[in-house]
């Protein structure tokens, strides 16, 4: 049976979901774009068209692609699949070495090179890019992004919308709160209060 995925978005980050689909045996069916206007081939319709899109069978699933330029939107986009009942699979790149032990949410996406160790879990549409690594007992909650290269030492808890620039480092035991931001190359050192954010 074909497996058929559509995603929302389709901008740079949407293309760069689309190349782990289809390392993970998808087909995508094509994408999403936030307004109605002039399409390419391979864009279906707009958000506001997901719910029929799936109901007329032109995916068998769908994920979000917007990236982290819009980290609202990715929450309002994957609550716009909930509402449609569509599924919604996680996408682990087979480079990505992955703990037997490790929980991954659905709609979550993992990159190559990315390394999760053992009893991580990872919320639902949650981003992990390429080269991150979360050591043993991390938990990265849902709607977290990850950039390249992202440390997480043992035991960190990354709360839900947070955003981790690349090459950041959270030293063991540390907790990121909802929605904060950590800068690029920025080490962690202790906890950060929801909505906050780290210079460099």
């Amino acid at each position: 049976m074909a497996k058929r995925l559509l995603i929302l978005g389709a901008d740079g980050h949407a293309r760069a979901v689309a190349d782990v689909a289809a390392e993970c045996g998808w087909t995508v069916a094509g994408f999403t774009e936030r307004q109605a206007g002039p399409k390419g081939p391979d864009v279906l319709g707009d958000d506001s068209q997901v719910a029929d899109l799936i109901r007329v069978g032109k995916a068998d699933a769908a994920i979000v692609g917007v990236g982290n330029t819009a980290l609202g939107r990715r929450v309002e986009l994957f609550e716009i699949l909930r509402k449609a009942d569509a599924v919604i699979p996680s996408l682990v790149h087979p480079r990505a070495i992955v703990s037997r032990s490790c929980a991954i949410g659905d709609g979550a996406v993992v990159f190559p090179g990315v390394v999760l160790g053992a009893g991580v879990k990872v919320g639902e549409n949650a981003v992990i890019y390429s080269n991150a690594v979360a050591e043993h007992d991390c938990r990265i909650a849902a709607h977290a992004y990850l950039s390249p290269g992202v440390i997480l030492c043992g035991a960190v808890t990354v709360e839900s919308g947070a955003f981790l620039g690349a090459g950041a480092v959270v030293l063991p035991g540390v907790t990121v709160g909802k929605n904060v931001r950590v800068a690029a190359g920025a080490v962690v050192l202790g906890n950060i209060q929801p909505g906050g954010r780290t210079a460099r």
